[in-house]
């Protein structure tokens, strides 16, 4: 596959972008933090996009930060304004810079059981990213997520029907 002169693509045959090695706000990587890795969510993106969007959220806003002159490809980042410090945003650039996928665990995005913090099973809602750079959104269904953790009441094993 030929690069687009004027694109930034993935480190992955065919172009396509592999996950980051860490979470762009704890910069932990995801052995560490359990769960999945999550691009989206409601109030909460790292992604990809050729330029901002219309409408929008004053509470939760949209940002577009280009990530190299001459490059048509940016980096939209959604969240409160408190929530993206520099940091994150730097390390978010510097990954997609480098052809990674940018994420975030579950933890930061507050996915995680409400008796003992650990992260849940089906993160409802969210767009999460695989191995292999797949992204795929997990629908809202009227059931209980579940608790990765063995010894918390909530727990689902993750084959369990959920």
């Amino acid at each position: 596959m030929k690069q687009h002169p004027r694109q930034i693509t993935g480190n992955a045959p065919g172009g396509q972008r592999l996950p980051a090695t860490r979470c762009v706000f704890c910069a932990q990587p995801l052995q560490a933090t359990g769960g999945r890795r999550m691009v989206a969510q409601h109030n909460l993106a790292v992604v990809l996009a050729e330029g901002p969007r219309g409408g929008g959220n004053l509470k939760v806003p949209e940002r577009v930060w280009p990530l190299a002159e001459g490059r048509d490809a940016k980096l939209l980042l959604r969240g409160e304004p408190n929530r993206w410090n520099k940091s994150a945003m730097e390390r978010a650039r510097q990954d997609a810079l480098a052809g990674w996928q940018p994420w975030f665990c579950q933890s930061c995005a507050g996915r995680v059981c409400s008796i003992c913090g650990t992260p849940s099973v089906y993160p409802m809602g969210a767009d999460v990213i695989d191995e292999q750079g797949r992204i795929t959104h997990l629908a809202i269904f009227p059931f209980n997520p579940g608790c990765a953790n063995p010894h918390c009441a909530r727990y689902k094993n993750k084959d369990q029907n959920l």
